[in-house]
């Protein structure tokens, strides 16, 4: 199953890595399982009744098992595996071996030895059926050699042809369209430039081979080092992410693709990626004694090391300055809970208090308009009966007609006095607030300071509750219409019809 889970241009997406840092979290088991099924093959390998034969079969597949995973002990069971053949006299058997030491020399590091070891093979005659490991052994020797020799373009050039003619000619022993034919020849295809018809057998080969494969793992490699040559470095990466994951499953220790992506990550700025990734790869690297691989992660790890500790840093100055803040916060805010607390109970209290002035203030006006009501009331009763004694010819009366009308006159006037000083003192900002209500044009001008124009009496009879247009017209001395006239009059100048009289109520309220 592949694990191309990215995008549909195949770029290195966060899924990539958090797919992969799971697979490092876990690499412990994937190493149980092989030390494991290293453990069943030694067990079984050196039972008293074996003979040489099995032995040897058993040394050879322990020093496979051992080659990428800890090649110092890869090298102790081919040597054995030699030992053993030696005493049996067997050529095939020595090749065999010999092939084995060899793949593990290189990966030690000891390429002396493995070209001594190698030219010792191939002065002898080698069997048919060790043919294509021979091959294979050959291009893994110069493979590695030629990564040793990068810097040096005249050794690089040499071992890279060598890598060629043996990785060519064993194409031509392999079965056609079988996964290791595909890599080779897609391998072949890279060498010689052709690289859409290497690019199009890499991907057949990720979709079809099972991730925790080697040959998986490699056509990812070789895709990666194929995107970033064409500058797609962000597609390299994806790829690099898939071959470092197919390495864990496989436990491969001796790996390049995990510690190419810690560089790729160190460049983007992901230092804790390419920490993470360059710490997994040293492990691995130290852990094989892959010995190439360690020279090359010790020249990249403190680089990325030191940003990382930057990095740290960074983040502990960071840290101290925003507990310090949090401190200093929490000290204010515990300090504003505290006042506002404070100043909330006191507001509290002084609405409080404040309602019940207001309740007190308006049931006291209340009081005083049904007394003033009463008053004019009688008043006008009796007017009504000097009236009827006019009728009556009572002519003293029809004196003291003219003069209750005089009197009367006089009593609305003082009401309205008393009325304007009482309710302005309730509400000293009425008038202002009142205006405010209106347009600017429109306001109204008091010309005797402390004195109700007849518009603003009639909205202070309203604000006091006095919603009757009918008691208004009573307590005035008006008709109702007249009333209804000025009100809406007043209405036409305010800035919002809607909502004038119940900003009129509004006025002086505390809550």
């Amino acid at each position: 199953m592949s694990l191309n889970i990215a995008t549909a241009q195949n770029l290195l997406s966060p899924k990539d890595l958090e797919l992969l840092d799971n697979e490092i979290s876990q690499k412990s088991i994937y190493d149980k399982v092989k030390t494991a099924r290293i453990d069943s093959l030694k067990n079984s390998a050196f039972s008293s009744n074996n003979n040489n034969y099995y032995i040897f079969e058993a040394c050879l597949d322990l020093g496979k098992e051992y080659e990428t995973f800890i090649s110092d002990s890869a090298l102790f069971y081919f040597d054995k595996a030699l030992h053993v053949s030696r005493i049996l006299n067997d050529s095939s058997l020595i090749i065999a071996a010999e092939l084995g030491r060899i793949k593990t020399l290189a990966i030690l590091g000891y390429f002396k030895e493995g070209i001594t070891s190698l030219n010792r093979v191939e002065a002898t005659s080698i069997p048919e059926s060790l043919i294509t490991e021979w091959l294979d052994t050959s291009r893994q020797l110069y493979a590695y050699m030629c990564t040793y020799a990068y810097g040096n373009k005249e050794l690089y050039e040499n071992y890279s042809k060598l890598l060629n003619y043996y990785r060519d000619k064993q194409i031509q022993h392999l079965e056609e369209n079988s996964p290791t034919y595909k890599l080779f020849l897609a391998e072949h295809f890279v060498a010689n430039q052709q690289l859409s018809k290497a690019k199009l057998l890499f991907s057949e080969l990720i979709e079809e081979i099972p991730a925790n494969s080697n040959i998986y793992a490699r056509a990812a490699h070789n895709m990666a080092s194929i995107k970033k040559s064409e500058g797609k470095n962000d597609v390299a990466a994806h790829y690099m992410a898939l071959a470092a994951i197919s390495d864990i499953k496989c436990s491969v220790k001796e790996t390049m693709a995990i510690q190419e992506l810690a560089i790729y990550l160190y460049n983007k700025g992901d230092i804790k990626h390419a920490y993470n990734y360059i710490s997994s790869s040293l492990s691995d690297a130290v852990f094989c004694n892959a010995r190439l691989r360690t020279a090359e992660v010790s020249k990249i790890i403190p680089l990325i090391d030191g940003a990382y500790k930057k990095e740290l840093d960074k983040q502990r100055e960071t840290l101290v300055f925003t507990n310090f803040l949090v401190g200093i916060l929490t000290v204010g805010l515990i300090i504003i809970i505290v006042v506002v607390v404070g100043q909330s109970n006191r507001a509290k209290q002084a609405r409080q208090e404040l309602k019940k002035a207001n309740s007190i203030k308006e049931e006291y006006i209340g009081h005083f308009l049904d007394i003033c009501s009463i008053y004019m009331e009688r008043l006008d009763n009796f007017s009504k009966i000097v009236t009827r004694k006019i009728t009556a010819g009572q002519v003293e009366e029809l004196l003291k007609m003219a003069k209750t009308n005089k009197f009367t006159e006089g009593q609305h006037k003082q009401f309205y006095d008393i009325f304007d000083a009482t309710f302005l003192h309730i509400y000293p900002t009425f008038i202002d607030e009142f205006n405010n209500l209106l347009i600017p044009e429109e306001q109204i001008i008091i010309k005797e300071p402390g004195h109700l124009t007849t518009e603003l009496r009639i909205y202070a009879f309203l604000r006091m509750g006095v919603e009757d247009s009918t008691k208004i017209a009573s307590f005035l001395n008006y008709s109702v219409n007249t009333i209804y006239t000025y009100r809406n009059k007043i209405k036409s100048k305010a800035k919002d019809r809607e909502t004038f009289e119940t900003s009129v109520m509004k006025i002086g309220s505390f809550s």
